[in-house]
């Protein structure tokens, strides 16, 4: 009985240093479990893209990621790396991610696109450590969204560059103007001193007729680069956009011209023989891409800020009139779409069109504080949409 005892006691010492144990042990799952949970809501609050990638294949990801992806943890389990990341970037991105598991030297950040589950196409900018998940390695990938910030970034460059363009078109046009007022003048002069029956009368003639067509030209350009002599006053923009469309097809018969017109347009001010130039300008662009007859829809629509869609800038906050001019015409090939509002920029033949026209456009549409957008597929034809500010009350009362 006496040896029984220790046993016994022994036992029971033995099963609470077990009990004990399994406590501790219960107690530290929960605090681990307490922890993931606690690492996951920080990760899930995180507003970048946060993944692990094991084996080519997304074993974590947090809850933008899956946002900015559209998968879910089930997909993405079973979704390889090379399908999210855009064809043209796949073979660079999954090559610098292996050789990271490797742990050779790889650039820190880098910008590629990934796609959607949709198949949108997003701009990342991209950074991942080497560490181990579950034992094996992998990588900690961390994935900010900077579509956005290359949009505006290219608006930027593209603002830039027009403005370039636009100061050289505008200081050419000058002196170009002032050469032309000199030959002009010799011309007249010369006129005055001889009648039609002259030999040389014809020839001074041709002189006057060159120079107008030259003057044209500068006119354009200078407007291009908003330095026209410009009269803004409250306009009916209907009105302008009915008349100009009707003379115009007076002289394209093969053209069939329709129009959607807001009952009630905001008021706006602006340089009537401007906006007049503007229009007939688009309504000849739609023209030449239609050699064969087609349609042009005309439609203007009260608008805000809000219902401007660009890739490229921030509108300013406000009402605008929206007029939209579309063809069915040939369309604008993609690779050229960012050029055409370039000064002498013209896919036509030599001798067929100066491509000042759209620049033209441009020009008057910044001059009067607006804004202007093409959208073209090739093939399926060009719509433009100007977007003019209302006109400010307390300015138009006076």
């Amino acid at each position: 009985m006496t040896a029984k005892k220790p046993a016994y006691e022994a036992l029971t010492a033995r099963i609470e240093a077990l009990e004990k144990e399994l406590q501790q042990r219960i107690q530290c799952e929960s605090d681990l479990r307490d922890l993931g949970l606690q690492y996951k809501l920080i990760f899930d609050k995180a507003r970048d893209a946060i993944f692990v990638i094991q084996n080519d294949v997304v074993q974590f990801a947090n809850r933008r990621a899956r946002t900015v992806l559209g998968y879910s943890d089930e997909e993405l389990s079973t979704t390889a790396i090379a399908k999210l990341i855009h064809p043209k970037d796949r073979e660079q991105v999954v090559t610098r991610h292996r050789k990271k598991l490797k742990g050779k030297k790889v650039p820190g950040i880098n910008s590629f696109r990934i796609i959607s589950k949709k198949g949108k196409e997003i701009w990342v900018e991209h950074f991942a450590v080497s560490v181990r998940w579950q034992g094996q390695p992998a990588t900690l990938n961390f994935v900010r969204n900077i579509t956005q910030k290359r949009k505006l970034d290219a608006q930027l460059q593209f603002t830039a560059r027009l403005e370039a363009i636009g100061t050289l078109a505008g200081g050419i046009a000058h002196a170009f103007n002032n050469l032309l007022m000199g030959i002009q003048g010799y011309a007249s002069l010369q006129l005055m001193d001889i009648d039609s029956t002259h030999p040389h009368y014809d020839a001074f003639k041709k002189i006057e007729n060159a120079v107008e067509e030259g003057s044209e030209l500068t006119k354009q350009l200078m407007g291009y680069a908003r330095k026209g002599r410009y009269r803004s006053r409250a306009v009916a923009i209907n009105d302008i956009i009915e008349n100009t469309s009707q003379t115009f097809q007076k002289m394209k018969k093969e053209i069939i011209i329709h129009r959607e017109f807001t009952q009630r347009p905001h008021a706006i001010e602006a340089d009537q023989g401007q906006m007049e130039q503007m229009l007939l300008n688009l309504y000849i662009n739609a023209a030449d891409a239609m050699p064969d007859g087609g349609d042009i829809y005309l439609k203007t629509k009260n608008v805000t800020h809000r219902d401007i869609k660009s890739h490229l800038y921030e509108p300013r906050l406000g009402k605008y009139i929206r007029i939209t001019v579309s063809d069915t015409g040939m369309g604008i090939d993609k690779k050229i779409q960012h050029r055409i509002f370039d000064p002498f920029f013209t896919t036509k033949k030599i001798g067929k069109g100066t491509g000042l026209g759209l620049a033209s456009v441009y020009g008057i549409v910044k001059s009067h504080d607006g804004y202007i957008n093409a959208e073209s597929e090739k093939g399926c034809g060009t719509t433009f949409f100007i977007y003019l500010p209302v006109a400010d009350k307390k300015k138009t009362k006076r």
